[in-house]
């Protein structure tokens, strides 16, 4: 765009005034688009994406020049969404399927919602004409309690044959069939007890324990920690793991973790002999001449030169070492045919190494690495019974995993 500038004078258009000009024109052509795009989802059918956007619009303001375009919107989709619900009740009303009367509820329910969604605007009168919008507004509270109590009557006789069934899938279903009961219709009946009774049959128990087959103690500690269950906080909504088996409980399933080997090598300690050289600063030398006496600098100053000497130390290095390994499975039985249905693998290791050193010469030849060692000296080996504690906390990690990895 080009601007003729006034003769005899250079004028120019403010930046902060073109900016302004640019915002306000992607405004309105933004208005323009959400305005097209809801005309299109209202000919499309998609009444409730027409009835938002025109809300949310006609939150803003009522009195725009746009505005009487979307109190038209607004009126013309929600009387065809109200129409196309009622017409829906009307087919589902002649069928008796628990799908049918789920939808009935749902569809009032989402009848009585939009119109609330609606209300607080209401009266809308167009800003051009004056003439009032027309929205029916009708009371479903009588239809809405009708389709629930037949809705939930419907969900607690499935629920309850379901559960007459004895399987753990039916109780699974029954159990989410309970909780939408609940959920829209609290404390109907005996749905909590019903609930309560679905998940308890829909249960996996598993009763998990530890099977030595070595000749090695296992530790109270490590076998107390392996089968921690609430520690782990693994247990899933429909699995439910005992170390301690209860006397009321039937369980489904049991989870042996079986030791087959324990390797614990000897007690080990490693000399290595190392000699350290290393080049310090040891004084100075002054500098002669071809005469033998002292030269100087321009100020009249002896010179003087850093002399290095040479040290050395024989080091010591020692390396204490002791190493455990256990080869376990985790097997899952089926309690009711007694197979193993599951055999999963453990490994675990663990190695104990302690480094120190001494040493003989001159202490100034050693680096940090040697100096930290010089200050450690022999420890005492820890014990089998340490060595397969520690060895175990890896193995507690992989049963973590595998129990994570397993919800029946």
């Amino acid at each position: 765009m080009y601007f003729a500038p006034n003769r005899g004078a250079n004028q120019s258009i403010p930046m902060k005034t073109v900016v302004l000009a640019l915002l306000s024109s992607l405004v309105f052509l933004t208005g323009c688009n959400t305005l097209k795009e809801t005309q299109i989802e209202l000919a499309s059918g998609n009444y409730e994406q027409a009835i938002r956007t025109s809300v949310e619009s006609l939150r803003k303001s009522r009195t725009k020049k746009k505005s009487v375009a979307y109190i038209i919107i607004l009126e013309d989709a929600y009387a065809k969404a109200v129409d196309r619900d009622m017409r829906s009740i009307e087919r589902l009303g002649k069928e008796t399927s628990g799908e049918a009367f789920e939808e009935v509820y749902n569809t009032y329910q989402a009848l009585h919602d939009r119109q609330e969604y609606i209300r607080p605007l209401l009266p809308l009168y167009q800003p051009d004409t004056g003439r009032e919008a027309q929205f029916v507004l009708i009371n479903y509270d009588e239809a809405l309690y009708v389709s629930k109590n037949i809705l939930s009557e419907d969900l607690h006789q499935r629920a309850s044959a379901l559960l007459r069934m004895g399987t753990k899938i039916d109780a699974r279903i029954a159990y989410d069939h309970l909780k939408y009961l609940d959920r829209i219709n609290p404390d109907y009946k005996d749905t909590r007890t019903l609930i309560s009774d679905a998940h308890n049959k829909g249960t996996d128990y598993v009763f998990i324990h530890l099977d030595n087959h070595t000749d090695h103690i296992i530790p109270e500690d490590l076998e107390k920690d392996l089968l921690q269950i609430d520690a782990y906080k693994l247990n899933q909504h429909w699995t439910v793991y005992h170390s301690v088996p209860l006397e009321d409980t039937d369980y489904d399933y049991e989870l042996v973790v079986a030791i087959r080997d324990i390797q614990i090598s000897p007690e080990q300690i490693h000399e290595k002999e190392v000699i350290r050289d290393r080049q310090i600063k040891d004084g100075f030398t002054y500098e002669l001449d071809d005469n033998g006496n002292v030269k100087k600098d321009s100020s009249g100053n002896d010179i003087r030169s850093d002399r290095y000497i040479t040290v050395r130390s024989t080091i010591k290095e020692f390396t204490q070492s002791k190493s455990s390994k256990i080869v376990a499975e985790a097997e899952y039985i089926s309690n009711q045919g007694g197979e193993v249905i599951a055999s999963i693998p453990l490994t675990s290791e663990y190695i104990f190494v302690h480094h120190y050193c001494t040493h003989n010469g001159d202490l100034r030849a050693l680096d940090d690495y040697y100096n930290g060692l010089l200050a450690k000296a022999l420890v005492p080996f820890p014990s089998s019974e340490q060595m397969i504690y520690d060895t175990g906390e890896n193995l507690k990690k992989q049963l973590k995993e595998i129990i994570a990895a397993n919800e029946f």
